[in-house]
């Protein structure tokens, strides 16, 4: 999950992660490569 997020905010009383869209993009294609 680390690898995927793109900075972590702190909201009141939430954090909100955000996500690296490219990388989430390279997890799948990677993943549909492997099937």
């Amino acid at each position: 999950m680390a690898k995927l997020a793109g900075g972590v905010h702190r909201l009141d009383g939430q954090l909100m992660v955000v996500l690296d869209v490219d990388r989430v993009l390279e997890l799948k294609t990677e993943v549909q490569m492997a099937a």
